[in-house]
């Protein structure tokens, strides 16, 4: 019998793809455009070794716990048109990380890109380093949570992109018994690619100098979503100009202030709906609350965030 198993799911709204994540982990998903979510998960799962590739259409913001007893190593196969960032810096395409255990999720993953996490059980991992004389590998490396390679991750991802064609392609090869050494192979060549310690090695990443601006205006918006705000009005609370204001929001979420805003009240409105009484609820009571004032056109951005309209929603409630 198959000792691994090949999974595709395809999910046009956030928070399916949460639940979906969530069998193996507690994470909070949030989608930061209007734009239709489109993202394509899959899933190669072994005894030894699993690996999630997932390609996204619209950016989102992950948070969260890992797996519990296993390694995480995540791979950018394909930049998006703005940065992944992961706990305020930006992650270049050539760099690994994710991998300390003790340090929770938070990542940025920015639209139209593709990223891969290896998850091996830590025992597995460090086996296999032993065996391999790599005692450097030890949990002062991963207190790092990241190394730049750019000379040897190159055929790390290679490998990786490699495997995706082929599950997308011929799932029914990933489930033969003959796979088994071809998916034992990549902890060693994933060992190989880290290079030993050196005082030469890029140990730094860069954090845009608007991040914290960034992440104090979406606290302020968050406590203030039913207060009707303007960018003007944002820029006096946080005593900022607009030209930062919407230089950080792009570079970090990929869209403008006001933009972001509006997905966070949808989202709000999305819960209250899902929370209401459909036999006593007025939508446009909910809606008028968090500053949509015209039916219509809330009604087609909700529908186009979350693929149905907002009386759908409620009907579910």
């Amino acid at each position: 019998m198959p000792n691994h198993s090949v999974l595709q799911y395809r999910f046009r709204n956030f928070e399916a793809l949460s639940q979906a994540l969530n069998a193996r982990r507690q994470t909070t998903i949030r989608q930061l455009s209007l734009k239709a979510l489109q993202c394509d998960l899959l899933l190669i799962e072994s005894e030894q070794l699993s690996f999630s590739f997932t390609q996204i259409s619209s950016p989102l913001h992950v948070i969260g716990a890992k797996g519990t007893g296993c390694l995480e190593f995540s791979f950018i196969l394909q930049p998006g048109q703005q940065d992944f960032f992961a706990h305020k810096f930006a992650i270049p395409q050539t760099t690994l990380f994710g991998f300390d255990p003790t340090r929770e999720v938070n990542l940025i993953v920015p639209a139209n890109s593709t990223i891969c996490v290896a998850q091996i059980p830590e025992d597995v991992f460090q086996l296999c380093a032993e065996l391999m004389e790599r005692k450097d590998l030890n949990a002062r490396f991963f207190r790092t949570n990241f190394v730049t390679i750019p000379d040897m991750i190159n055929g790390v991802q290679a490998y990786l992109r490699n495997l995706y064609n082929t599950a997308l392609h011929h799932p029914e090869y990933l489930s033969a018994d003959r796979s088994r050494h071809t998916l034992e192979d990549f902890i060693p060549l994933l060992i190989d690619a880290i290079p030993p310690p050196s005082p030469r090695l890029d140990t730094s990443l860069r954090s845009p100098r608007r991040f914290d601006l960034v992440n104090q205006v979406e606290e302020y918006m968050r406590t203030h979503l039913e207060t009707p705000i303007t960018l003007m009005s944002l820029c006096t609370a946080l005593h900022t100009s607009e030209r930062p204001l919407n230089y950080g929001f792009q570079e970090v979420f990929g869209v403008s202030p006001m933009a972001y805003l509006k997905t966070l009240r949808l989202q709000s409105v999305r819960t209250q709906l899902q929370l209401a009484d459909p036999k006593t609820t007025a939508i446009a009571e909910i809606a008028n609350r968090f500053g949509f004032h015209s039916l219509g056109h809330f009604s087609r951005d909700y529908k186009t965030m979350f693929g149905e309209l907002p009386s759908e929603t409620l009907k579910q409630a």
